[in-house]
């Protein structure tokens, strides 16, 4: 079988492939698409960080690569969406293809709770004392017991946001369209249930994806439903939040304050009032990014290889 990746994944990770992929062929391809070890069609490929992001930079990489893949058994993405363009192509262009759903569950939870914990114990407020010079005490919340957080979209990511949560002694609401068992949960709705979840979270942390289904799921009668003292959080797709219902709940503290990794468009319109409340705080689609992400891609695109040898279905298949 000949497996396709990239020169600099290969030599990253070279000796853990060639354990894996004993008696396979390798076919390796630089920055630029071009072959430079190996010959003939690959069978199987790994489209690994640095392919994604030249693929969706430059037209003319992707249409190389796309060539080249074209009629695999089974691709490989490293992210988790397949709404993109360019995630369709590779879904099109092969038999069986993965995503990277889950990957980035770790550093993506980390984000939420940095943001969570400098909300609860006002650090913002702590920085602004320093630059004052202003040795003043304050009387914040101070912890997380007993307070809820709601998850919508109870998938990876939502599953180790509620690992991290009862590590901290909270309760932990979640919507999802399937049931799921899990001991980190005290109560599942129905994604119909929303606004009854809403009301009883102190946080609400939006990990959807973007389909049909999701778009501006949040908007004005979610904002209206949850708590003054809420905080939002928007980890998942920015298509499914209504900015305008969500700038102007902010701006009249009918919610306490919203932090934005995903935000629609991308970049963030520069004329949007959403960037200069002093209670949303915006960073730019960054939080998934890790060091060990390039290897959990790699660990498992190996586990699918094996699944796939084994006539089973594949991990986040398409």
């Amino acid at each position: 079988m000949k497996i396709c990746l990239s020169e600099f994944t290969y030599k990253t990770f070279e000796e853990l492939l060639i354990e894996n992929f004993k008696q396979h062929e390798f076919i390796l391809i630089d920055s630029e698409a071009n072959v430079i070890q190996g010959e003939g069609k690959p069978d199987i490929a790994l489209v690994s960080y640095e392919l994604m992001f030249k693929a969706l930079k430059s037209e003319v990489f992707f249409k190389k690569y796309l060539a080249l893949i074209d009629g695999c058994s089974y691709v490989q993405g490293s992210w988790a969406g397949i709404e993109t363009p360019q995630a369709q192509a590779l879904i099109d262009h092969s038999k069986v293809f993965s995503h990277g759903g889950g990957l980035h569950a770790i550093p993506i939870a980390t984000y939420i709770f940095a943001q969570i914990l400098r909300s609860i114990k006002s650090i913002d407020a702590h920085i602004a004392l320093q630059k004052e010079k202003n040795w003043k005490q304050m009387m914040s919340v101070g912890e997380l017991t007993d307070m809820t957080i709601g998850i919508t979209g109870f998938g990876g990511i939502g599953q180790e946001v509620a690992r991290l949560a009862k590590a901290f002694r909270m309760t932990v609401y979640a919507t999802k369209r399937t049931p799921v068992l899990s001991d980190n949960l005290d109560r599942l709705f129905k994604p119909n249930e929303l606004n009854e979840m809403l009301p009883m979270c102190d946080f609400v942390v939006n990990c959807l994806p973007s389909s049909p289904d999701t778009q501006k799921i949040f908007s004005t009668d979610q904002f209206a439903a949850m708590k003054s003292s809420a905080m939002f959080i928007n980890v998942g797709r920015g298509e499914s939040v209504d900015e305008d219902s969500l700038a102007n709940a902010l701006s009249k503290e009918e919610i306490l304050c919203a932090a934005l990794d995903t935000t629609d468009p991308e970049p963030l319109d520069s004329n949007s009032p959403l960037w200069t409340l002093e209670n949303c705080f915006i960073t730019p689609h960054d939080s998934a990014w890790g060091p060990r992400a390039p290897l959990r891609a790699v660990e498992l695109f190996i586990d699918n290889f094996k699944r796939l040898q084994d006539g089973k279905k594949l991990l986040n298949q398409v």
